[in-house]
């Protein structure tokens, strides 16, 4: 059956049971990230409508992932796993750099302390 138009719905329930899965291999999310920063993302509107939606495009998508059946499709599964996965990548990458800055904050903390130990002793001779 095919549909061309809007459906409107309360709700969509995705079968995700982890029973109902198989063949799980784990994602490098930094990996996702960067594909989906490079990924163009787009406003646009279908042909014979008005509405604009954001999005990309499924060659794009497909491209850049190897999701779905064809280039023509992107299931709301595989873009909403790869938001997620994406996001986390992005996690990672601020706490390394959260990380980081700590580091350089406390290594400036020390100099500090020193250089003020060096004032302090010289201005009490």
């Amino acid at each position: 059956m095919r549909n061309n138009g809007d459906t409107y719905v309360r709700g969509v329930q995705l079968t995700s049971d982890r029973n109902a899965k198989e063949n799980f291999k784990p994602l490098d999310p930094q990996d996702v990230l960067a594909r989906v920063a490079t990924l163009p993302v787009q406003s646009w509107n279908f042909k014979g409508d008005s509405e604009t939606h954001v999005g990309p495009v499924a060659q794009d998508f497909h491209a850049a992932f190897g999701l779905g059946p064809d280039d023509k499709h992107i299931a709301t599964v595989d873009a909403d796993g790869v938001a997620l996965a994406a996001i986390q990548g992005l996690n990672l990458r601020l706490e390394a750099q959260v990380k980081e800055k700590d580091a350089q904050i406390q290594a400036l903390k020390e100099a500090v302390a020193e250089l003020k130990a060096i004032v302090g002793s010289l201005t009490a001779k």
